[in-house]
């Protein structure tokens, strides 16, 4: 059997499922093995190119354009990502691989006016053009609730995500509660709109960034918000990728962003450590407890825990950090750890913890139709 007799490249962009993908090769490939039990390099090689799992980030209004424009900034090259918007002049100087202007007839270009039913009816607009491009395993989409593209349109694109099969991973910004009620309301319907359509949510509420300093510059402020999404996307699609020293597969970490009854739940941390003990404990209990999240690790039911560190990483260290995780999560949960080498970490020693079940407060006030919970500044 060669690729004469089927076109590879067709099966490999399919709109099918993972599984359908691999069920169509592993057919095609039968006669690959005829007359033994074991399987050969050809058959597994054509295999491996059918079954890459395809990703996509998708920053969709202002605030999820700037996230994924700032991948490009910092170096990440190797993400596909995808811009949406209704102003054609932020996404003009947006950077993403691909961009998708939607509403032309409903905007024509000037963006939604922070109307979030004007974003919604823009992603209607265009939604055959959506579905097409949204033709991936795995989505992330970045955005920023309270305004008209991001609020309105980001349902849309993960409701026709979840058409293909996709699993659906969503970050986004809660706004300042000093912003108004107004915005507030349209951040809530907006989140009880996304949450119907995704698999895993996790909210950053921007009053969070005064934890680290009430005088933060609010460019700076920003800027820590997108590399902590940024950061968490490229560790997840690196588990997918990658293969470690002790790994975690795809359907490892399927089994930890897939919806779990009707309420998405999510929580992640990234954290580094110089490898003293104190240290990595401390620091292996924040990735659990990330300040920006406000997720209880208590109702984690899956949990996968990522380490990287450099050839020296010894097996005392990682001893030591899934210990303290496992300390911090129920004893019933799940937990699967893996490692992998990165040289070029140096010295330092990085976890990533990515858990299913926790849900956010503000995500419960949106399924409860309640008030989102207010900061308590004095505790900042």
């Amino acid at each position: 059997m060669t690729d004469k007799n089927y076109d590879l490249g067709d099966i490999a962009e399919s709109r099918n499922s993972v599984r359908s993908r691999f069920n169509e090769i592993a057919k095609q490939n039968q006669g690959l093995n005829r007359g033994s039990n074991l399987d050969n390099d050809e058959y597994l090689s054509k295999l491996l190119k059918v079954i890459k799992i395809k990703s996509l980030v998708v920053g969709v209004g202002g605030a999820g354009n700037n996230t994924v424009s700032r991948m490009s900034d910092v170096g990440i090259s190797e993400i596909q990502t995808l811009n949406i918007n209704t102003d054609a002049h932020d996404l003009y100087y947006s950077n993403a691989k691909q961009k998708l202007l939607i509403g032309k007839d409903r905007c024509n270009g000037f963006g939604s006016g922070n109307v979030p039913s004007i974003g919604t009816e823009a992603a209607e607009e265009d939604v055959d053009r959506l579905s097409e491009v949204l033709n991936t395993d795995v989505v992330f989409i970045t955005f920023g609730l309270g305004g008209g593209t991001g609020t309105g349109a980001a349902p849309i694109i993960a409701r026709e995500a979840k058409k293909n099969n996709a699993i659906v991973v969503a970050f986004c910004s809660i706004p300042f509660s000093s912003e108004g009620k107004e915005r507030l309301s349209r951040a809530k319907n907006g989140l009880a709109d996304l949450m119907k359509h995704v698999d895993t949510l996790i909210p950053i509420p921007n009053d969070n960034l005064l934890r680290f300093n009430q005088k933060l510059p609010i460019l700076t402020g920003f800027k820590i918000m997108d590399e902590v999404l940024i950061r968490c996307m490229r560790e997840i699609l690196t588990l997918i990728n990658n293969c470690g020293l002790i790994n975690i597969d795809y359907a490892d970490v399927k089994k930890v962003l897939e919806k779990q009854g009707n309420i998405p739940s999510g929580l992640i941390g990234i954290t580094e450590s110089l490898g003293e003990e104190t240290d990595l404990v401390q620091k292996a209990k924040l990735a659990l407890n990330n300040p920006l999240l406000e997720t209880d690790p208590t109702k984690v039911d899956n949990c996968i825990v990522s380490v990287s560190g450099n050839h020296r990483l010894a097996l005392s260290k990682l001893n030591t950090i899934i210990s303290a995780i496992s300390s911090e999560i129920p004893e019933e949960a799940s937990l699967k750890f893996g490692t992998s080498l990165n040289p070029t970490l140096g010295s330092k020693i990085r976890m990533m913890a990515l858990g299913r079940g926790p849900i956010s407060p503000y995500v419960q006030a949106a399924a409860d139709d309640s008030e989102f919970p207010r900061p308590n500044i004095n505790h900042l």
